[in-house]
């Protein structure tokens, strides 16, 4: 079981990794993930009592918590805009009067006193409005969990408490100090612009789902008994007969029982071009009916649509981890803690080399405000959902964030055959049969009418031409990767390929014939009754368009592209020289092929898979990336890693190339949020301040604020390339 919940108050990669090791310790929760960038919690559990637990604990932490069901009131970032607005109007007047005479504007107040009250006083609100940072950053200091607001709060905590005793100096011992307060107002002010502008920003990261919720139809043309009404789509069940008419939206998945249309689907799975849609074919809720007139049976509702599913494995994959955040996760445990030490080593530093108190003390509100876990914790996340999220605009489908770094390493690409390399759509081409042709399809399509296969699907459509009326199957028998067998009419029909044959009966009189079919790229099919081969059946697919193309790019790369086929030899390798694909393994049962992709692993190789049926999910689950057609079987989509909804293997090269650009984005997230931090904290410290190089605590605060803007700001980058490989 999941819940997934919204966390309000999280500050910096130290609070996500603080929540995750406090829930991962109650009891019944299995994994828990903290997503800094869309700000929520994942908590897989096993028992409804870790729920209660897990809320207590957050809560506990001082941090609210919404289920998704629950409304977050959002109303406070209308407030956040309207405080920060005041903030600044305040800061720039505290700037004039503090520092304002230094360019040779006149003084508000000749009397320095007079100068630090009434900046003092301005700074009370600005105080108040940023009072989060106290009251979230001392409670974590208290628990001896500090955080970047335990740094924020500290900081800016001794900037005011310096401006007050120097207020108290002046006042009694009638002597100039040097005042602080400006410091910890405007570095209060610029730290709540960043966070206002980090987290305008990371709103565009989630907006792919966004999106994806805005194309859900509201309503649907429900038929009843002849009459049509307009009902909302929530009234809508499994069964029911939907109207779509011209330029409106299919309300919900369905199966075409009448009339001829053709419907935009882009918007589902990034196609361009319109589908034609007539009797039998599947249609996709929130797709356009473009022209002509559809009556549907609706197949799926609610959460169990296409659209729903997009969704849901969308945001899910957003919330998982890369293994590269492993790192990040392990440095920002420790970063606040040595940041606080380092403060307090400059403070005691400076005042041992004889510097003044109010120096050092300048020095140690820099240290503390120039440190930045932030950028850390949101270098990651935020490519991962900006990157997820544009996959899904172009029809590909990231169920997790593992199979995204994986991605970017594959130098090995398996490919099923049938659906994959070729449509899918296989047809019935040649008959040899010792008996009518329409007994041999009358068997044959009353054993297959009961299969999802595609090979199935083409015996079953030919007998429908021939307007046959097929039998009632009393037994059906699968045999992966072979055929199948069954009773029918009281006879036992088997229909399989020459292997599967051979171990029950003899087929040497259509041996030659199946030969000269594998040859030109088709697949045969004997038919037995009663242990007796009465036929053969020649099953020819068209190559899909995309697939020399695709395979090409692949192997342009330097990436080995291999087939992996339940098909027989000649077959394989015929389909195989078309599309230039040299390693060719036929006649593979299920766990063939997920042998051949652990053999690949084991050469030190990382694999993908790519396939669309029942026979291929082994294989999926075994590979280090697998990669399901969106038009194949319910198992195989979620067994797989990656759905591609588009069909095609162009796709594939178009997964490769975001996962690339988004490994080299976070590459440069972490890089620059490390660097950041390793050149401005020696400064921040006044290593450099013999050399002239020094920071005052107000520059240290917009340069952390800046640092984690710039982080998912780079992040957006991803959203730049929006066209697709060709």
């Amino acid at each position: 079981m999941e819940k997934v919940y919204q966390v309000k108050g999280m500050g910096c990669a130290a609070c996500a990794s603080k929540i995750e090791k406090v829930v991962n310790k109650i009891n019944y929760v299995t994994q828990a993930n903290v997503n800094l960038a869309n700000e929520k919690l994942y908590v897989t559990y096993t028992d409804k009592q870790a729920i209660q637990d897990v809320e207590q604990a957050v809560s506990q932490l001082g941090y609210d918590l919404f289920s998704e069901e629950e409304t977050v009131d959002n109303s406070d970032d209308e407030d956040a805009k309207k405080k920060i607005v005041f903030s600044g109007i305040l800061s720039l007047a505290i700037l004039y009067i503090s520092m304002g005479h230094m360019i040779g504007l006149p003084m508000l107040f000749e009397n320095s006193l007079i100068n630090a009250i009434v900046t003092l006083v301005l700074s009370i609100p600005i105080v108040w409005w940023g009072k989060h940072y106290y009251i979230v950053g001392f409670k974590n200091i208290w628990r001896k969990q500090p955080n970047m607001d335990s740094l924020v709060a500290l900081g800016t905590s001794a900037a005011f408490l310096q401006g007050i005793i120097a207020i108290f100096l002046m006042a009694f011992q009638k002597e100039d100090v040097h005042v602080y307060i400006e410091a910890g107002a405007i570095v209060l002010t610029l730290v709540s612009l960043g966070k206002y502008f980090e987290k305008r920003a990371k709103k565009q990261t989630t907006s792919a789902i966004a999106k994806l919720g805005e194309l859900a139809p509201k309503e649907a043309r429900l038929l009843e008994h002849g009459n049509e009404r307009i009902v909302p789509v929530e009234n809508v069940r499994v069964g029911d007969i939907i109207l779509s008419k011209a330029g409106e939206k299919i309300a919900l998945d369905g199966v075409v029982i009448d009339g001829y249309a053709k419907v935009d689907e882009s918007m589902i799975t990034g196609e361009s071009m319109p589908v034609t849609k007539q009797k039998g074919d599947k249609v996709v809720g929130a797709s356009l009916n473009t022209n002509g007139a559809l009556t549907y049976e609706v197949t799926h509702i609610g959460s169990e649509t296409t659209l729903a599913m997009i969704m849901k494995w969308v945001e899910q994959a957003q919330g998982t981890k890369l293994p590269i955040a492993q790192l990040v996760d392990k440095v920002s445990s420790v970063f606040v803690p040595v940041v606080m030490f380092l403060a307090l080593a400059t403070l005691i530093g400076w005042l041992l080399v004889g510097e003044s108190i109010f120096f050092a003390f300048d020095m140690m509100i820099a240290v503390l405000v120039i440190a930045c876990p932030c950028a850390l914790g949101l270098a990651t996340p935020t490519a991962i959902m900006v990157a997820i999220g544009q996959s899904a605009r172009q029809g590909i489908l990231i169920k997790n964030g593992e199979a995204l770094q994986h991605a970017s390493q594959i130098n090995t690409v398996i490919l099923d055959k049938t659906g994959t390399i070729t449509n899918g759509k296989p047809s019935v081409s040649d008959v040899d049969t010792s008996i009518s042709e329409e007994d041999l399809f009358v068997y044959a399509a009353s054993l297959e009418q009961l299969s999802t296969h595609p090979l199935a699907h083409a015996i079953v459509e030919k007998a429908k031409e021939k307007q046959l009326n097929v039998l009632s199957c009393q037994t059906y028998t699968i045999h992966d990767g072979k055929g199948i067998s069954g009773i029918v009419n009281g006879k036992e029909v088997m229909i399989g390929n020459s292997e599967f044959i051979k171990e029950h009966t003899q087929y040497e009189m259509f041996s030659e014939k199946a030969h000269h079919l594998s040859s030109q790229g088709k697949t045969p099919l004997f038919v037995s009754i009663d242990a007796c081969v009465v036929g053969i059946i020649g099953v020819a697919d068209t190559i899909k368009s995309s697939s020399l193309d695709a395979i090409q790019m692949l192997q342009h790369q330097g990436i080995e592209v291999v087939m992996a086929t339940g098909d027989n030899d000649i077959t394989a390798r015929a389909i195989a020289k078309e599309v230039g694909i040299v390693d060719v393994y036929s006649g593979v049962l299920p766990i063939d092929k997920a042998d051949i992709v652990k053999t690949y692993q084991e050469k030190g190789k990382m694999v993908a898979m790519v396939g669309d049926g029942i026979n291929d999910a082994v294989a999926l689950t075994q590979a280090d990336v697998g990669v399901a057609i969106g038009s194949g079987t319910d198992i195989a989509i979620e067994a797989a890693d990656i759905v591609l909804m588009q069909h095609h293997l162009q796709d594939v090269v178009q997964l490769i190339d975001i996962s690339k650009r988004t490994m080299k984005i976070i590459k440069e997230n972490l890089f620059w949020a490390f660097a950041y931090n390793i050149a401005m904290i020696p400064i921040a410290m006044g290593l450099f301040h013999s050399f002239g190089v020094m920071l005052n605590p107000m520059l240290a605060g917009l340069a952390m604020s800046l640092s984690s803007v710039s982080v998912v700001l780079n992040a957006l980058r991803l959203n730049r390339k929006r066209g697709r490989i060709s």
